[in-house]
């Protein structure tokens, strides 16, 4: 059968219906019929009906006011000066110590192609991701033996929805996550259908790149893929042990190079510049004062300029190295990469210490804040003040209706007034409801379906990945985001948000099917 260019991009081999029986080796049966071949051809319409919602979206979206955000290219702590990315790219890479370097990487190559078009060029390159993200979403889900209507269905209300709108309209790391992430789950299926040489080696460093991308996927999270990806591989091993091992190497390059030059084996330097987060911010007033034991750099915010942590730390001597020594950007933020501020991650470090030993109240605190935020809607974020306007109508809809948010969390300092209050269990409300209950069920379901395939030998290898690999993602990130974190989490979630659409829409596909037999 004649395959399409579009269908060679995404492979092939994906199950028909609902009812296609998944062998062992993953490879979809059909019967050689005319009917069922000239269904086969049809049902590659469906990428294209995708591409269709999604560029008409897009200009609905476009025509209500929605635009890109660029505007903290110039401010967000985790991106470097833009001059120096401009015209010493090379340079500040090498020496960036707050951050892994990948996305920095990707912001320099599109400031030096497009110096003045950037926030154009931007846009573009995301809306080839929005585009990739629908193609692949729906491809996840035939793959488990989705049906193609719910599958269709699925992604189409995941695309158009307006957390994933303001998101694709937003300058930073999340929207390049949910892509490399959804690439890797499809290549890694179809390197256990067709053990292709290929598919092994692109979804190695789609996990490199992962963590290359953000401090949340840690070495251990790649040693972790690694290893088991070499214990379930049985064709390609070498392949994969030698491709895997120049790619550890490499990651562990950037945590010698940070050991040697900054004086920790990380590969970001941020977890001091967090503790005051998860630890002393949570202590109450009382608390604090008894304590007697923390710095009184503790009163000051983690965003507050070099200049005011100077009375508590020794200056470093200059470098010469301007991402180093400059404690202002050229656009007037705070520079946290200037070393200075190592120093000041050790006091916070410190204190941040001494509460988790004397006050784990204060610990537990910030995870009951990090869980409600966890299950806050998509577009629930502070930053998204640009377009939120032209499109809340649309995003309480999606808020109350799928969510389950039914009062409002947009203002944040009226919602810590109301817990200093002790309002309580009705602070649930502004949380997602249907997100605090349905996630842990799906990912519970998920975790028994797998269980049930390998046990039943019912589930084909590359399904069983497939899925294996949703679940580890899904708890390494919750955990790490979480109990790491207490601010900014259901930013920190929505990479994960398409895995969870994968195992809902797989969950209703089973209740469906379960339906009919009955």
């Amino acid at each position: 059968m004649e395959e399409t260019s579009f269908e060679n991009l995404f492979m092939e081999n994906f199950p028909v219906n609902s009812n296609t029986n998944l062998t062992r080796t993953g490879s979809p049966t059909l019967d050689n019929s005319p009917e069922d071949l000239k269904r086969h051809r049809l049902l590659r319409s469906p990428y294209a009906f995708l591409l269709l919602i999604f560029i008409a979206s897009r200009v609905a979206y476009h025509l209500l006011g929605v635009r890109f955000d660029a505007r903290g290219l110039n401010w967000f702590f985790q991106f470097l000066d833009p001059e120096l990315l401009r015209h010493n790219l090379m340079q500040s890479l090498f020496y960036l110590h707050m951050q892994p370097p990948g996305y920095n990487l990707f912001l320099g190559i599109v400031l030096k192609l497009f110096p003045q078009a950037y926030a154009m060029a931007f846009h573009a390159i995301h809306l080839v991701f929005g585009a990739v993200i629908a193609c692949l979403l729906f491809h996840l889900m035939r793959c488990l033996g989705i049906g193609v209507r719910l599958a269709l269905t699925a992604t189409a209300l995941f695309i158009v929805s307006p957390g994933v709108i303001l998101f694709e309209n937003f300058l930073l790391y999340e929207y390049l996550q949910v892509f490399i992430l959804l690439i890797s789950a499809v290549l890694l299926f179809h390197f256990f259908v067709r053990r292709a040489a290929a598919s092994a080696i692109g979804f190695l460093v789609c996990q490199f790149c992962l963590v290359m991308l953000r401090n949340h996927f840690h070495l251990v999270y790649f040693v972790a893929i690694f290893v088991l990806l070499l214990y379930f591989t049985k064709h390609n091993r070498k392949l994969v042990a030698g491709v895997g091992s120049a790619l550890l190497v490499a990651v562990l390059a950037l945590y010698l190079k940070n050991l040697l030059l900054f004086g920790q084996f990380v590969s970001s330097t941020w977890l001091g510049m967090g503790m005051p987060t998860i630890a002393t911010e949570q202590l109450t007033a009382q608390e604090k004062e008894h304590s007697g034991q923390l710095f009184p750099v503790s009163d000051l915010l983690v965003g507050a300029p070099l200049s005011a942590y100077r009375p508590y730390i020794t200056m470093p001597a200059k470098t010469s190295i301007p991402v180093l020594d400059q404690e202002l950007k050229s656009t007037g933020a705070v520079n946290f990469n200037h070393l200075g501020f190592l120093e000041v991650q050790k006091i916070f470090m410190k204190d941040g210490k001494y509460v988790l030993r004397h006050y784990p109240i204060a610990y537990l605190r910030s995870v009951t804040i990090a869980w409600f935020a966890y299950f806050l809607p998509t577009g629930d974020f502070p930053f998204f003040d640009l377009n939120m306007p032209h499109i809340r109508g649309i995003e309480r809809f999606f808020d109350i209706v799928f969510f389950g948010q039914f009062k409002d969390a947009w203002d944040r300092k009226a919602l810590r007034k109301m817990k200093a209050q002790g309002a309580g269990l009705s602070l649930v409300l502004h949380t997602g409801i249907f997100l605090m209950i349905g996630l842990p069920l799906l990912f519970i379901f998920g975790a028994w379906f797998l269980y049930r395939g390998v046990r039943t030998r019912t589930l084909g290898t590359p399904q069983a990945m497939l899925i294996g690999f949703m679940l580890f993602n899904i708890a390494y990130c919750t955990a790490i985001a979480n109990f790491l974190s207490s601010n900014e989490n259901n930013r920190y979630r929505f990479p994960l948000d398409g895995f969870f659409v994968v195992l809902a829409a797989l969950a209703l596909n089973q209740a469906w099917q379960r339906f009919i037999r009955k």
